[in-house]
């Protein structure tokens, strides 16, 4: 389980977020995410399950390349539910939720320590979209989103660098710094978050 300090601007309150993922080798994946509040202990929960399907045809391997993710197109359809603790569910939060994603790689390098061969840094951009239909409602809600990272692998001997730019849609604008542990994200209206990994 991934977990997290985090403390944003809009809050002002330190909480603690936490993500599992289960998958399975059918593209059948479960994702358990949420936030507690230090302060008020409200809770946040968001669940996930998807199957996912990959369209397109597997590059071929390479054996002198050091990571060679799947680049292939990702669809996937599923359902979501999302609650605050305290509050009972209603068919408000459940979805059913459609996504594709598209991961393209700008650019690696690698290179060769002490006869093993390592990733010197990475360049991806991905985009993706996300459609969910309100089964009371009967409504349809989505968003697009893009991103793109660049990864720095041993910056000095005992840090990783990782700046990210992202937005698109409905999520807002933002740029993230990552070292290591720590994760700084600001967006263009001045809120800001920073996190811990746990």
């Amino acid at each position: 389980m991934e977990s997290a300090l985090v403390l944003g601007s809009r809050e002002r309150q330190l909480g603690i977020s936490f993500k599992k993922l289960f998958q399975h080798d059918s593209g059948v994946e479960l994702k358990v995410k949420g936030l507690l509040n230090t302060v008020s202990c409200n809770a946040e929960l968001q669940g996930a399950l998807n199957k996912f399907f990959r369209v397109g045809k597997l590059a071929v391997y390479k054996p002198n390349e050091v990571y060679q993710p799947d680049l292939r197109l990702r669809l996937g359809l599923g359902v979501k539910a999302a609650g605050v603790g305290g509050q009972k569910m209603s068919a408000d939060d459940l979805l059913l939720s459609l996504s594709a994603k598209k991961r393209v790689q700008v650019q690696r390098s690698q290179e060769v320590v002490r006869n093993r061969l390592l990733l010197r840094n990475y360049t991806q951009a991905s985009l993706g979209a996300n459609y969910d239909y309100n089964l009371r409602s009967e409504k349809w809600g989505g968003e697009l989103h893009a991103r793109l990272s660049h990864a720095i692998f041993r910056f000095t001997d005992d840090q990783d660098v990782r700046l990210t730019a992202g937005g698109v849609g409905d999520p807002k604008p933002y740029a993230r710094l990552q070292e290591n542990c720590w994760s700084l994200t600001f967006h263009p209206n001045g809120e800001w978050r920073v996190g811990y990994d746990l």
